[in-house]
C-alpha cells in the first residue's frame, strides 16, 4: 500500500492507494464506516461513451473529510469489483459534476446511472445555489478547483489541481494527453486523484448549509439531482448521426475553403492566421489597416474586414467561414460519434447565473444557425421514426405579463392580440393589418424580445438593424404603454439594490452586481423561463417520454416519435409541457418533420 500525506489548513489527511488485493480489507472497513463517502473517478479522457474504442476507468476515489481510498481499477479486475461493491453499499455518494462519473461507472464497470441517481449529492448543484456566479463575474465559479480555491484552501487548490499541468510538462506531452499516459502508481497522480473526494466531501459540507432557506422549501437541491438524472440519461442514449450527409457538407466546405484559398494566396498570403501577413498584403493593394489591440497588434478580425470592400477581405472572410463551418459543426460531429454512429452532447442543465442550459461537446446546440435545417439535418430520429420539436410559445414575454400583472400585455396574450405591433402602434402610431415584415413592426418586436434580455435601445438598434432614432422611440414606448413591467422592473431594481440579489418565483436566488441593478429583470425572466423548461422535462420523464427526448435546447424540446404514433405523443407531450404562470398560460406548440432533425425547419421554410 502507498500512502500520502497532504495539508489542508495545518490539518493532515491522508491518502491510501491500494497496490495488491490485501490491501482491499481497510478499504472495506472505511466504506462499511462511511456511509457517506466522496467520490471520483480518473479515466483516459471525457469520451465516456467510447468504452469499446479504448475508453477505460484508471483510478476509483473514495473519501471523508481527513481520508481518502485510491483503487487501482486498471491494474486488476478485483479492485473495479471492489469499486462496484463500494458503489452499491453506500448509502450516499458526493461529487462534484457527478453525473460524468455515473457514465463512467455504468460504462466501464456496470453500475447504472439507475443505481447511483438516488444516492448522489452534486457539488456543482448545491454551489450553483449558493451563487451561481462565475469567476469572471467576480463570483467563486462553479469548477471544482476554483470552489476549493474559494472555500477550502487557495494555495492548495493550486498546488493540487493545478498540478496535472506540472505533470504533463514533466511527461513532455500536452495537458490533454497526460491522461491516459501518465503511470499508474505516479505518486503527484495520486495525491491529485485522492484529494478529489476530499475535496468534494468538505465542499458539500460547506456549501449545503449555505444554500437559501427559500431555496431549500422550494425543494430546489432535489429538483435539480433529479432534472440531473434525466439529462444524463437523455446524454446516454444519445443522438443518431446521418454519416452520408454529414461526410457530404464536410466534402462541400472542403472545396469552398480551397476554392477561396487559392483567392488569398493570389494576394502572397499563405497562412490565414499570420496577421503579419494580411496586413502586408492589404498594404500591397493601397490599403492600411491600422486598427491596434489593447497590446499594441493591428487588428486583423472578422469585424475590420467586413468593413473593407474588397476581394482579398472577401475571399478571407469566406475560406474562414468555411473552415469554421466544416470544424465547429461537421467535423465536431464525426470526431465524437461513438461506435453505433451516435454522438452524445453535454446537456448541463444547470450552468449560467440564471441555471440557463447548455449543450456542448459533440453539438453545440445553442449555436446552430437559426432558421435552417443545415447542420440540424445531421441528426436522425431512430428507424422508422420521425423528428419532432415541441417549444413554449412567446415565453419570456408571458412570464413578464404575468409577472408584472400589466392589463395591456395580459389582455393582448388572453385575447391574442399582436403584440410586436402594439407596441410598434405605441411607438410610431397606427400600422397596416397583417404586414409582419413591416419595418416599424419589426422595430416592436425587437424591443419586446430585447427588454426582456436586459437590453435598452442602442442593443435594439444594433441586433434587430433598427434605425437608432426608431429604437429610442420603441424602447420609450415600450416602457409607457406597459407600465406594469416598469413596476416589476423597479421592484426587482430596488431588492438587488437592498440586498444584492433576487428570488424568483421557484426560490432560486440570483445574484445581481450592484453596477448593474437594472439586469434583474432579465434575470428574473430568464430564469423563471428555463425552470418553465425544467419542469416540463420531468414532467414528460414521469409520463415515459424521457427514451423519445434527444435535446433540450433553452424552450425547445427534440424527440424521436414512431411514425405511426408521432401526432398522438407529439399533441401528449405538447399538453404536459404547457404551464400556467401566475394565472397566464405558457402554450407549447409542436412540429413533426421527416426522419432528419433539420427536415422541421425546412418543412417550416417551405409554408412561407
Amino acid at each position: 500500500m502507498i500512502d500520502l500525506e497532504c495539508k489542508i489548513k495545518n490539518q493532515i489527511v491522508k491518502i491510501h492507494v491500494c497496490e495488491t488485493t490485501w490491501d482491499l480489507g481497510p478499504f472495506i472497513d472505511f466504506v462499511e464506516t462511511n456511509p457517506v463517502m466522496g467520490f471520483d473517478t480518473e479515466t483516459t479522457g471525457l469520451d465516456w461513451w467510447n468504452a469499446d474504442r479504448g475508453f477505460r476507468i484508471r483510478l476509483a476515489q473514495f473519501g471523508n473529510a481527513t481520508e481518502a481510498w485510491v483503487l487501482p481499477v486498471e491494474i486488476n479486475p478485483e479492485f473495479g469489483e471492489a469499486v462496484k461493491w463500494a458503489l452499491r453499499y453506500a448509502q450516499r455518494l458526493v461529487a462534484h459534476n457527478g453525473t460524468f462519473d455515473q457514465h463512467v461507472v455504468e460504462s466501464t464497470l456496470g453500475v447504472t446511472l439507475e443505481e447511483l441517481a438516488p444516492k448522489m449529492l452534486d457539488t456543482k448543484i448545491s454551489a450553483h445555489l449558493v451563487d451561481p456566479r462565475q469567476v469572471k463575474e467576480a463570483g467563486p465559479g462553479l469548477k471544482l478547483e476554483e470552489l476549493v480555491k474559494f472555500y477550502i484552501d487557495r494555495t492548495l487548490a493550486e498546488e493540487v489541481k493545478g498540478s496535472m499541468t506540472k505533470i504533463a510538462k514533466r511527461y513532455k506531452v500536452k495537458k490533454e494527453e497526460i491522461w491516459p499516459t501518465v503511470e499508474t502508481f505516479d505518486r503527484e497522480y495520486l495525491l491529485y486523484a485522492g484529494m478529489d473526494p476530499i475535496f468534494a466531501f468538505r465542499l458539500f459540507r460547506i456549501t449545503f448549509p449555505k444554500i437559501p432557506a427559500r431555496s431549500r422549501q422550494r425543494g430546489l437541491f432535489a429538483w435539480e439531482h433529479r432534472l440531473a438524472h434525466v439529462t444524463a440519461r437523455m446524454e446516454r442514449a444519445g443522438y443518431l448521426v446521418d454519416v452520408e450527409y454529414v461526410e457530404a457538407r464536410i466534402a462541400e466546405l472542403k472545396i469552398e475553403e480551397s476554392k477561396w484559398m487559392a483567392v488569398v494566396r493570389s494576394f502572397g498570403i499563405e497562412l490565414l492566421g499570420s496577421g503579419a501577413q494580411i496586413v502586408e498584403a492589404f498594404a500591397r493593394e493601397g490599403i492600411r489597416l491600422t486598427e491596434k489591440t489593447a497590446k499594441g497588434v493591428i487588428k486583423t478580425g472578422e469585424e475590420i474586414l467586413a468593413k473593407i470592400d474588397h476581394p482579398l477581405a472577401d475571399a478571407i472572410l469566406k475560406a474562414k467561414s468555411a473552415t469554421k463551418k466544416r470544424k465547429t459543426w461537421f467535423e465536431n460531429i464525426i470526431n465524437g460519434m461513438d461506435s453505433q454512429n451516435r454522438i452524445h452532447p453535454s446537456v448541463n442543465p444547470l450552468q449560467a447565473r440564471t441555471a440557463r442550459w447548455t449543450i456542448n461537446g459533440s453539438l453545440a446546440a445553442q449555436t446552430l444557425p437559426a432558421g435552417t435545417g443545415y447542420v440540424r439535418s445531421s441528426c436522425l430520429a431512430e428507424i422508422e421514426h420521425v423528428s419532432a420539436s415541441i417549444d413554449f410559445g412567446n415565453m419570456e414575454l408571458r412570464v413578464l405579463a404575468a409577472a408584472s400583472g400589466d392589463p395591456t400585455m395580459l389582455d393582448a396574450f388572453y385575447h391574442d392580440k399582436d403584440l410586436h405591433n402594439l407596441t410598434a402602434i405605441a411607438a410610431f402610431g397606427p400600422m397596416p393589418e397583417g404586414v409582419e415584415k413591416h419595418p416599424k413592426r419589426k422595430a416592436g418586436k425587437g424591443t419586446n424580445f430585447t427588454v426582456c434580455f436586459g437590453g435598452g435601445w442602442n442593443a435594439v438598434s444594433t441586433q434587430w438593424d433598427i434605425p437608432e432614432d426608431d429604437a429610442k422611440k420603441a424602447v420609450k414606448a415600450f416602457w409607457e404603454a406597459y407600465p406594469g413591467t416598469k413596476t416589476l422592473s423597479n421592484r426587482l431594481m430596488d431588492e438587488a439594490r437592498r440586498t444584492g440579489y433576487i428570488y424568483t418565483a421557484t426560490g432560486r436566488r440570483l445574484p445581481v452586481d450592484k453596477d448593474r441593478p437594472y439586469a434583474a429583470l432579465n434575470y428574473y425572466i430568464q430564469s423563471s423561463a428555463r425552470d418553465i423548461t425544467a419542469r416540463a422535462v420531468l414532467l414528460l420523464d414521469a409520463a415515459g417520454f424521457t427514451p423519445h427526448m434527444r435535446l433540450v435546447i433553452h424552450d425547445e424540446i427534440v424527440f424521436s416519435f414512431p411514425k405511426e404514433r408521432a401526432a398522438e405523443l407529439t399533441e401528449q407531450a405538447a399538453q404536459i409541457m404547457e404551464f400556467t404562470f401566475k394565472g397566464l398560460l405558457v402554450p407549447a406548440d409542436g412540429e413533426i418533420g421527416k426522419r432528419s432533425w433539420g427536415s422541421i425547419l425546412d418543412l417550416e421554410e417551405s409554408k412561407h
